[in-house]
């Protein structure tokens, strides 16, 4: 059983948080896994039983074993947690992961805590992506979309995708699951689709020039215990799931721009109209020191080799297919040798406000999208 903070009381928890240089006798309420220790991390990458670094949500820990036959039978991960939190069983404690392993953590006020999964699995995502699966999170506030798979440990949650709602939670405007920007919707083309939101983030968001929050979604992992201080940091797209040279992106979308245009101190901007941003982008990495593209770098990098993306998508308001084709950038070229070592990274990215990433967009704006799919050269 999982013992969470409702919503408002994250926010809190944020707020007294930055008030402990006043009140250092507060104990901290928080009982989260932060990340994995790096070097243990570094040290388990360079034996070759992992590739790129592990995933960390707010109930799971992944790490993505190499293909072959690897042997998990007995590691001792060394995670990193909130201040003063303790786990349970016991950082580096030699535990056998050929299936998961659960882990409590408990807050240093001792009356909360949260358990974390925690697997090593190969993870082979599919190229179409219906989004007719979600679930909700570990704290059951919002929901997150998974696809099912048969290659993990647990293969009906295989979650490539991330989306901001765990940083909306800290705003506290949100009282039920389908009140967060990022949805599932019965609405689809075929079943479900996704349904992504520009909200308001009410007094918490104006406090921090933060007024909006678009509807996002993408191929990585979003790191909630950054989204305060550094929101485009918290954002890192992509993951080591290319199958072949990517050809193009295609699917089918619907969208509505919000009335009114705001920018990052909320000063309403008439001249300016919302859009929509559907990209997929590929990227080169270290197959040994994984670093993943954010908000800042996504799609300015010079790791980039190639970009689809529609540049004017409009606002139409039934189903539109798009198809667009990989443009190649900074001057490279797709190299099947690095493809080889795992060289390369990926991502969907879908929002529903393209300058979101900023605090600019409408309140209102809306992008649903269904039925995408990745085409590789293979295909």
């Amino acid at each position: 059983m999982k013992y969470l903070l409702p919503s408002g009381l994250a926010v809190a928890a944020i707020a007294l948080s930055f008030a402990s240089c006043i009140r250092d006798e507060a104990l901290n309420a928080e009982c989260d896994i932060t990340g994995v220790d790096s070097a243990w991390v570094a040290g388990i990458r360079q034996q070759g039983i992992i590739k790129g670094e592990p995933i960390v949500t707010n109930e799971s820990v992944r790490f993505i074993k190499r293909r072959g036959d690897i042997d998990c039978s007995a590691l001792a991960p060394l995670f990193t947690l909130t201040p003063g939190a303790t786990i349970e069983p016991a950082n580096g404690s030699v535990r056998d992961f050929t299936t998961p392993q659960t882990y409590t953590v408990t807050a240093e006020d001792g009356n909360w805590r949260k358990v974390y999964t925690v697997e090593f699995g190969v993870l082979e995502a599919s190229s179409k992506y219906g989004f007719d699966h979600a679930k909700l999170d570990a704290s059951r506030q919002y929901q997150e979309f998974y696809e099912l798979q048969g290659n993990l440990a647990k293969p009906d949650t295989a979650r490539i995708w991330a989306s901001g709602n765990g940083g909306y939670a800290f705003t506290g405007m949100a009282k039920s699951p389908g009140e967060y920007p990022t949805t599932i919707s019965p609405d689809g083309r075929t079943g479900s689709c996704a349904r992504l939101e520009t909200m308001d983030t009410g007094s918490f968001g104006a406090g921090l020039n933060m007024h909006i929050a678009a509807g996002n979604l993408f191929i990585g992992e979003f790191r909630t215990a950054s989204a305060v201080l550094y929101p485009r940091r918290a954002t890192r797209f992509g993951l080591q799931l290319v199958g072949s040279r990517p050809v193009s992106l295609r699917g089918y979308y619907k969208y509505k721009a919000g009335e009114t245009f705001t920018d990052e101190l909320g000063q309403v901007r008439p001249e300016m109209h919302d859009t929509c941003d559907i990209y997929a982008v590929l990227y080169e990495v270290d197959p040994d020191n994984f670093e993943a593209l954010n908000g800042d770098d996504v799609l300015s990098s010079e790791r980039i080799v190639s970009l689809a993306r529609i540049d004017n998508p409009g606002e139409p308001q039934e189903w539109t297919y798009f198809d667009e084709p990989f443009k190649p950038c900074n001057g490279k070229a797709f190299d099947y040798a690095r493809l080889e070592t795992d060289g390369y990274a990926i991502a969907i990215v879908l929002t529903s406000s393209r300058q979101g990433a900023y605090f600019r967009g409408s309140i209102g704006s809306v992008l649903y999208v269904d039925d995408l799919e990745l085409v590789y050269e293979a295909d």
